[in-house]
């Protein structure tokens, strides 16, 4: 068989398209290339109203549970008062351990949150309202979901978030749900309050 000029022209161009897909492959890291990094969880804050462990290693005397007062502070035996609110576990531990230095050779101290010691609470107009456990980052459209949702009768205008110590929120649950406004995200002892 006679080679024609077409032909010898799809041998040229399927050669040209053979090296060109050679060369880019040979251009492809041999690695995946790296993913987005999730941002690591934010720290866990104590909050008043938080019930903690504090375990010092070896004085049964000195460990025990602690509540936070209001105040934000506890009371741990020999070192006395400290602050605890806004501070993580491992901080107040290492807090805790300096006080009890004086008294204790080389304390070593462990704190713990207990469980469902944070909550929140839901009245009025939802499918079941009352007290749940507030998880780290929760947000209201989420404490909301938690309550069943609104009940036909909500005043979905008039909803407010009443905290301890701060003047009453009033977020706009529509403009959350379009994404026109920023969710709000709970702290212990919120009441979301469903008119």
């Amino acid at each position: 068989m006679r080679n024609t000029p077409c032909s010898s022209w799809r041998t040229v161009v399927g050669a040209a398209m053979c090296a060109a897909l050679l060369f880019v492959a040979g251009c492809v890291p041999s690695r995946p290339l790296p993913t987005a990094v999730p941002d690591a969880p934010k720290a866990y804050r104590i909050a008043p109203g938080d019930a903690l462990d504090v375990i010092v290693w070896r004085e049964d005397k000195l460990s025990g549970p602690v509540q936070v007062r209001p105040d934000g502070m506890i009371t741990v035996p020999l070192a006395g008062e400290l602050k605890a609110a806004g501070l993580t576990p491992e901080e107040l531990a290492q807090n805790t351990a300096t006080g009890l230095a004086r008294f204790v050779d080389n304390p070593n101290v462990v704190v713990r949150v207990a469980m469902g010691s944070r909550r929140f609470f839901v009245v009025g107009n939802v499918r079941t309202p009352g007290m749940y456990e507030l998880r780290p980052e929760q947000t209201f459209l989420q404490g909301l979901a938690v309550a069943g949702g609104f009940t036909e009768f909500a005043a979905r205008g008039r909803v407010r978030i009443v905290r301890v110590g701060a003047p009453p929120l009033e977020p706009d649950y529509d403009a959350i749900v379009k994404g026109a406004a920023q969710d709000v995200s709970l702290e212990p002892n919120d009441t979301i309050v469903v008119p």
